[in-house]
């Protein structure tokens, strides 16, 4: 995983943390929170396409379609947890090629 991926990672755990708190309320900083985690998991793979997981295009449209529930931020999660491994796995490919 390249150095410029992985300060997405990192703030996704920021993030992820700060919603944590929030994930069972109706509190509108959780939306702003979820948003957020939207907007950088597209960057990530806006940046590294290949490492978009299965149903990547349904799973985040389910998660912007149902952003207050609990369901959206565990799928949000599982997202990050796979495009992670993913990038993980393409540089390792990339590095004994």
């Amino acid at each position: 995983m390249s150095f410029s991926n992985q300060k997405y990672f990192d703030e996704w755990e920021i993030i992820r943390e700060d919603l944590l708190g929030f994930v069972r309320t109706k509190d509108i900083k959780k939306v702003e929170l979820m948003q957020k985690g939207i907007n950088l998991l597209i960057t990530i793979h806006d940046e590294v396409a290949e490492a978009a997981p299965l149903n990547y295009i349904d799973r985040l449209t389910f998660i912007e379609s149902n952003i207050e529930r609990h369901a959206a931020f565990v799928q949000l999660e599982e997202l990050f947890k796979e495009s992670k491994k993913k990038i993980a796995s393409i540089g390792a490919q990339n590095k004994s090629e």
